[in-house]
């Protein structure tokens, strides 16, 4: 009986700690965007916050392009999770980012008003050059699709 009161304590704290992400598709996070842009990450650092309870990372993006809505030519959006020192918090879903990238991203912002990827990793794919020079996006909720596509997707929808 006590193994079984463990066993559920174990259970109820893994849940408690657990993410869950809705399915979402080009048009939800249209709807969740404020714009769609492609763009190179020049710069990533992490870093704790203030109560040094969190660790967040910062990318640093440098618009080549706009699929849909405005945005300046720099942008800097904050995910959750990171490398500090020895200390690593990983944010399963959360977007990842390496300078020198070529990424789409659907912009949203957090509840304090900084630039975030909307929907998380669904809402930022890699720019890949496929075999005949087309644009392929990897990764995300628009994985496989040519960057012209997306872009017609986008401006078709409401």
């Amino acid at each position: 009986m006590a193994a079984l009161a463990v066993a559920v304590s174990i259970l109820a704290a893994g849940s408690a700690l657990a993410s869950t992400f809705l399915k979402v598709d080009v048009q939800d996070l249209k709807k969740m965007s404020e714009a769609v842009v492609q763009a190179r990450v020049v710069e990533v650092r992490s870093y704790w916050n203030a109560d040094q309870t969190m660790i967040f990372t910062e990318a640093a993006l440098e618009v080549k392009g706009r699929l849909h809505g405005k945005a300046d030519d720099l942008l800097v959006v904050r995910t959750v999770g990171g490398t500090v020192d020895d200390y690593t918090v990983d944010m399963g879903g959360a977007p990842r980012f390496a300078v020198g990238d070529e990424i789409v991203a659907f912009i949203g912002r957090w509840d304090d008003g900084e630039p975030m990827v909307a929907g998380y990793a669904a809402g930022m794919s890699r720019v890949r050059k496929d075999s005949i020079g087309q644009l392929v996006l990897e990764g995300g909720v628009a994985d496989g699709l040519p960057v012209s596509e997306l872009a017609r997707q986008l401006r078709q929808s409401r």
